[in-house]
């Protein structure tokens, strides 16, 4: 599997314990990541909505969803590795993701 820029994939969740550790990701990075055939930025898909979250409504896929209401936490970021992606889940907008990225910015400067 090589994601790109927009895809939602399933990897394990470093955040969580037990068993059920998988989570949807949204990736976030761009091709000028330097190891982006091996790894990749990401931020978490949630079904618990916070003050801060962007919704993930029917707008936002170009293919594919979530089974459930769900909604990105642009602060939640992860790098999961390629060879710990399990799934693909589908693909989000080009505008949606660029305001997730948006975002996530404003917990970094």
């Amino acid at each position: 599997m090589e994601p790109e820029r927009g895809d939602v994939v399933r990897s394990a969740d470093p955040f969580k314990l037990g068993t059920d550790r998988q989570r949807p990701w949204l990736v976030v990075n761009n091709s000028t990541h330097p190891f982006t055939d091996e790894q990749h930025v990401a931020v978490a898909i949630s079904t618990k909505e916070y003050d801060d979250s962007l919704p993930l409504r029917e707008d936002v896929w170009e293919v594919g969803d979530v089974p459930r209401e769900s909604f990105i936490s642009p602060w939640a970021v992860h790098s999961p590795r390629r060879e710990d992606l399990v799934a693909w889940q589908g693909r989000a907008t080009d505008e949606f993701v660029d305001r997730v990225v948006d975002a996530l910015e404003t917990y970094l400067r």
